[in-house]
């Protein structure tokens, strides 16, 4: 009877927390049953900013994967590479793009009641305020001056 009970148990762990399904197409790194790829950024949490630029040059499209749907796990993650991709998050109705509670809760204080934290009519509301910052020239200049200041502060720590 304990056997029957610890494997109702683990069915009803595993269900509630299974990677979200994601189809083979999509390129990233190596997924294993019930974790996804968690053992990629596990494995590279050090240099995450780094491996992710790596991995963006060798798929050279959007790449992602399952991971465990758990604490702040969303059960996938995706990498945005494509620029169509990028117009179809941005011009398309947010609601299909949900950040959600988890993820306020844990980035919150970093990231504040802004728009990179908000969801629905707030997002939308706080985009049509910010959406003259965003014109082309300034943020080519804004990400020339973003590469310099990080250039300047990862040489730093050579």
């Amino acid at each position: 009877i304990a056997v029957i009970v610890l494997t109702i148990v683990l069915l009803r762990v595993y269900i509630k927390i299974k990677p979200f399904h994601i189809p083979a197409t999509l390129p990233g790194p190596k997924r294993y049953p019930f974790i996804g790829y968690l053992w990629h950024p596990l494995r590279y949490w050090s240099q995450w900013p780094t491996e992710t630029c790596r991995l963006a040059k060798k798929y050279k499209r959007t790449w992602g994967g399952p991971l465990p749907n758990f604490g702040s796990l969303p059960g996938a993650y995706f990498y945005i590479h494509e620029e169509r991709n990028m117009k179809h998050i941005l011009q398309n109705p947010t609601d299909n793009y949900v950040k959600g509670n988890m993820f306020r809760k844990v980035l919150g204080e970093l990231l504040g009641g802004g728009i990179f934290a908000a969801d629905g009519e707030s997002w939308r509301v706080q985009r049509k305020v910010m959406s003259h910052m965003f014109s082309r020239n300034l943020l080519r200049h804004s990400a020339a001056v973003t590469k310099s200041k990080l250039m300047r502060i990862a040489r730093s720590f050579r």
